[in-house]
């Protein structure tokens, strides 16, 4: 099957020099688009691979805008080989597209048309990106239901604004399940949550929210340092998660486990000591031997006998001295 061409013929279309239209694809037709010299290198990596997965569930419907330039008679992909290589991964015989044809001068006149396809008037950021896959995902329609307090927006702006953005604690949340405390990317992360993770997740923002809530002075304990490290024990020492056979860790309660953290917000020398610090190596070693003494300390001052706690060998070397 060949292309038809329908030239701009309509007020628009010829101030666009483009038109839009559905249109059945087949392989032979495909392949014989070629590549503007400007064009990126075709790489078939696990996102293209994914995403030929997924157009072969839908019935080959290509998603998106795909658009094609027309030259001196040859037919150039502008945006959207990627699609149309997953497509082609398929083995599909036939497919679906929504094609702008934009007929060009000359190949300078493409590659601008490149150029301003590829370069977004906004970045989009994680929570971005995060806010328009809630539709479809379970655990982030879960978390915001029943914690208000996390969002996508203006975080931490107002008394009614969010006080944790979305990407940054499922970052930590999700990176907490390591041996090494880290930062997951975020839309990555929200994949790994199960049923049993996500609800994991909400009470662990529970604990938190019931001790900082709001309290501007508290912030930087809803930051990344501070809530990767509280995490990190929380699924150790509450849930029993990731304890190895051969190293005893001593079981938290959700109750002590909340008066623990509320004595970390009590603490105006660990409150300073978060100012400027980051879930990197230097700064994630001092911080989990600050929060061990402190939980320590917590546990004596309420009477309870002494709790070991997780001494992993990331914070061998924290550089102070321990209390």
């Amino acid at each position: 099957m060949i292309l038809k061409l329908t030239k701009p013929s309509t007020a628009p279309e010829k101030q666009t020099r483009s038109t839009m239209d559905t249109i059945e694809l087949n392989p032979k037709m495909v392949a014989a688009w070629k590549s503007p010299p400007f064009q990126r290198e075709m790489k078939t990596n696990t996102k293209v691979m994914a995403l030929s997965d997924e157009i072969r569930a839908n019935g080959g419907v290509v998603p998106g805008v795909v658009t094609i330039g027309i030259l001196d008679n040859e037919t150039f992909v502008v945006d959207g080989q990627h699609r149309l290589g997953a497509w082609l991964q398929t083995g599909l015989s036939i497919g679906y597209a929504d094609i702008r044809t934009h007929w060009f001068s000359s190949m300078a006149d493409m590659a601008a048309e490149f150029v301003k396809l590829n370069s977004a008037l906004v970045k989009l950021r994680p929570d971005d990106i995060l806010r328009g896959m809630e539709p479809s995902s379970k655990a982030l329609q879960e978390i915001r239901r029943k914690c208000a307090y996390v969002g996508y927006d203006v975080v931490r702006r107002g008394h009614h604004a969010p006080v944790l953005s979305m990407s940054v604690f499922l970052r930590v949340w999700v990176g907490s399940r390591g041996d090494v405390p880290n930062s997951e990317v975020s839309t990555r992360a929200v994949e790994l949550m199960d049923d049993a993770d996500t609800k994991s997740a909400i009470e662990f923002l529970g604990v938190c929210s019931e001790v900082w809530a709001r309290v501007v002075e508290y912030a930087k304990m809803w930051g990344a340092l501070n809530l990767s490290l509280c995490s990190w024990l929380y699924r150790r020492c509450v849930l029993g998660q990731h304890a190895h056979a051969n190293t005893r860790i001593d079981r938290i309660a959700r109750d002590d486990f909340r008066r623990c953290l509320m004595s970390l917000s009590a603490d105006t020398s660990y409150l300073d000591y978060l100012v400027g610090r980051n879930l990197g190596d230097r700064d994630r070693s001092p911080a989990y031997h600050r929060i061990k003494t402190i939980f320590a300390r917590r546990f004596s001052a309420d009477g309870n006998a002494k709790v070991k706690l997780p001494s992993p060998a990331w914070a061998a070397n924290s550089g102070i001295k321990r209390q």
